[in-house]
């Protein structure tokens, strides 16, 4: 009985050791993105290396190919953080509210409160979304790159599907599909807030107002303009 006994105590010890190293693994790793996610805000993309990363978090370069195969592999970790926040922000107003404002509130915290990964999304969307759902050119392979993707195709269909019960109850009004008008306002809105992140300084001094206050007309001239059937496009306007 006593072997039976110790041969079990073994295998809980086994278990418990396992545990603890797998938990202190997945510790490093979220700690080297932490460590990279200030190394890409401060030097880009193209000015980083895994020997600068590898640097900044006091491990040599080998320790970072334990967990990721490159800088894109490491680039895309830290991208997928941003993109699952900015994923939740959008879910939670779309359950609470189900309107373009709600989701534009959303983004507007987000870029507010989280400037840096504003850019760092607005990178990856130019270096490695794929637009064309199902095309073979993913430019990179593996965990990080398929979870940057679901998580920005996630978004897309939420503002799609968002564009497309206002379509259906009336109260917007488009000659555009719903994914065609989800890249016109993805484009206004990330342009918008760029200019609001690169103009913060002295921002209410130069132009007279608050950054929430001209959003909230930013959108607001945008739900007049949908709300208003367009004019066909077929022919030109009549002189």
């Amino acid at each position: 009985m006593s072997i039976l006994f110790e041969g079990i105590s073994a295998g809980v010890l086994r278990l418990e050791v396992n545990d603890r190293k797998a938990w202190e693994k997945n510790q490093r790793k979220e700690r080297i993105i932490n460590i990279a996610k200030k190394v890409f805000h401060r030097r880009g993309f193209d000015g980083t290396t895994l020997s600068t990363v590898a640097e900044a978090a006091g491990y040599n370069r080998r320790t970072l190919y334990l967990y990721f195969r490159d800088k894109e592999d490491l680039y895309l970790a830290v991208a997928q953080r941003a993109l699952n926040i900015l994923l939740t922000g959008l879910q939670e107003a779309a359950a609470s509210e189900g309107t373009l404002r709600g989701l534009a509130r959303a983004f507007f915290d987000f870029a507010v409160e989280r400037p840096d990964d504003l850019g760092l999304i607005m990178d990856y969307e130019a270096r490695h979304f794929n637009y064309l759902k199902g095309s073979d050119d993913t430019r990179a392979s593996g965990e990080y790159q398929a979870a940057c993707q679901q998580a920005s195709e996630t978004i897309m269909a939420l503002v799609t599907g968002t564009i497309a019960d206002g379509m259906a109850n009336g109260s917007i009004h488009t000659p555009l599909t719903p994914r065609q008008l989800m890249l016109i306002l993805w484009g206004q809105i990330f342009g918008v807030m760029q200019v609001l992140r690169i103009r913060k300084t002295h921002f209410e001094k130069a132009f007279g107002t608050d950054r929430n206050h001209l959003f909230a007309c930013f959108v607001a001239m945008i739900e007049a303009g949908l709300a208003t059937p367009a004019p066909s496009t077929d022919h030109p306007p009549k002189e």
